[in-house]
């Protein structure tokens, strides 16, 4: 003859059981530390500024890109990587100089900063144009930047369509 089996005993809650379970919820629903920089209002080089020194005509490009990086952030670097991204798109519809430039970057910081990765997202704005000087190859507004001090390595990078 089958029986069956028997039922599980239920304990009832205990305070510290319940205290328990409400401090991992928080820790899972704390909020995201990011940290966010921003160039301003667009604004060219020095280089490149004055009447003449570039054609009227300009074409308006923006590069998006996620990065992943650890143990820390080096936004220029990133900054690099994205404009020098943007100059080559310019350079295929027959530009040589970006313009009128500004970024935005959103750094995520890991709840553990020694064993997570940073999570980082870069929007370059810059307009193509034509001069006969060339091209600065540096972002604008370097001293805007906040940085995760350390050595950056970076994991990964996704353009971002937009």
């Amino acid at each position: 003859m089958l029986s069956s089996p028997p039922s599980p005993i239920r304990s009832p809650l205990a305070i510290s059981t319940v205290a328990n379970a409400l401090v991992k919820l928080r820790r899972n629903t704390s909020k995201t530390e990011f940290i966010d920089s921003t160039s301003g209002e667009p604004q060219t080089h020095p280089l490149l500024r004055g009447e003449g020194v570039t054609s009227r005509r300009k074409v308006p490009l923006v590069q998006s890109d996620l990065f992943f990086c650890r143990d820390a952030v080096d936004v220029p670097k990133l900054l690099r990587g994205s404009r020098a991204s943007l100059l080559d798109r310019a350079e295929n519809i027959g530009a040589n100089v970006l313009v009128d430039e500004s970024w935005e970057c959103s750094i995520r910081v890991p709840r553990d900063r020694r064993h997570g990765s940073y999570k980082v997202q870069v929007r370059y704005n810059a307009s193509a144009s034509r001069s006969s000087l060339p091209d600065p190859q540096k972002p604008v507004a370097l001293d805007r930047v906040q940085n995760v001090s350390g050595l950056m390595t970076i994991v990964d990078r996704e353009e971002l369509s937009l």
